[in-house]
């Protein structure tokens, strides 16, 4: 059967699908909708995902939503190569950093955004640095918890595959790379080496 994925460009989301289908070898087709038109608000996408959000998966009429719950269901349907450890502590520890790198570094994240998106003109400069310096102090968690792994739970995981759109995008927004953060600045140039995420770049 064969899977389509519902996506946009740019999409931080619709990239941590891809990331997981490419590390697993698997075909798909692509639909890109056009966010800026409202594709993703047309009555016919609705019934697909009422959320009128990207990305969706249709795998041979199994529909689902959500990035990070299609990519574990892409890593059950199609256990090889895994991208979880068998490990429950560690599957849970997983989900607690995605959890904290996607809600707790939000509020800066999302108003650091909110300033990169203006004209250059239009930027408040003091707000980009208060925000940039609030997202390299909680970032400090993820530094410590990486340690002396290479990736998150030691071998490259869904967990790496979810926070990276967001460091991406971090990066672009000056607030990474940091001194204060090289663990993370390694874990960051060694997952842009890996030939998953450079079809996404």
């Amino acid at each position: 059967m064969a899977i389509t994925l519902y996506d946009a460009v740019p999409s931080s989301n619709s990239d941590r699908v891809k990331i997981a289908l490419h590390e697993k070898g698997l075909a798909y087709s692509r639909i890109t909708l056009d966010l800026a038109k409202k594709d993703q608000k047309r009555p016919e996408f609705l019934k697909l995902n009422p959320y009128g959000k990207v990305p969706v998966i249709d795998d041979g009429g199994k529909v689902l939503f959500e990035s990070c719950i299609i990519n574990e269901y892409l890593d059950e349907q199609y256990p090889n190569p895994a991208l979880m450890p068998k490990d429950p502590y560690l599957r849970g520890r997983g989900r607690v950093l995605v959890d904290y790198a996607l809600n707790y570094i939000h509020e800066p994240y999302w108003a650091l955004r909110g300033e990169m998106l203006k004209k250059e003109s239009e930027r408040d400069a003091s707000v980009m640095e208060e925000k940039r310096q609030t997202l390299r102090d909680r970032l400090q968690y993820l530094e410590n918890a990486l340690g002396d792994h290479l990736y998150f739970l030691g071998e490259m995981s869904l967990t790496d595959i979810a926070v990276l759109p967001r460091f991406l995008r971090m990066e672009s927004y000056g607030a990474l790379p940091s001194p204060l953060l090289p663990r993370l600045g390694e874990w960051l140039q060694r997952m842009k080496e890996r030939p998953s995420v450079k079809a996404i770049l």
